[in-house]
């Protein structure tokens, strides 16, 4: 499960967490998902918006990346992304192994 981070590398409030008794859940990574600027039908095109909808496919995309560069596929794919992650303040119990990176 991907968490959602704000701009200051907190977990934003309406992400799930392991600690949260009501949006509970085991969070495995975190990624960008608040105010992220995205494509939107018209007239706007686009806008900001926020949610865990919006961390999991930088989280995707960075495993794509990790993918290729490694040729890796499934649990080690998996394994590689946690291991990668950046540590954050704040508890690994709600960011997992933190915000993922680009390799």
């Amino acid at each position: 499960a991907v968490g959602a981070l704000n701009q200051q590398l907190d977990m934003a409030f309406f992400s799930a967490r392991t600690l949260d008794g009501i949006n509970g859940g085991q969070v495995d990574i975190a990624g960008p998902g608040y105010q992220v600027y995205s494509s939107w039908p018209m007239p706007t095109r686009y806008r900001s918006i926020s949610g865990t909808s919006m961390a999991t496919p930088h989280v995707a995309g960075l495993a794509a990346l990790w993918a290729e560069t490694t040729g890796y596929r499934g649990r080690e794919l998996w394994a590689t992304l946690m291991q990668n992650g950046t540590r954050l303040i704040a508890p690994s119990l709600d960011v997992g192994a933190g915000l993922a990176l680009a390799p």
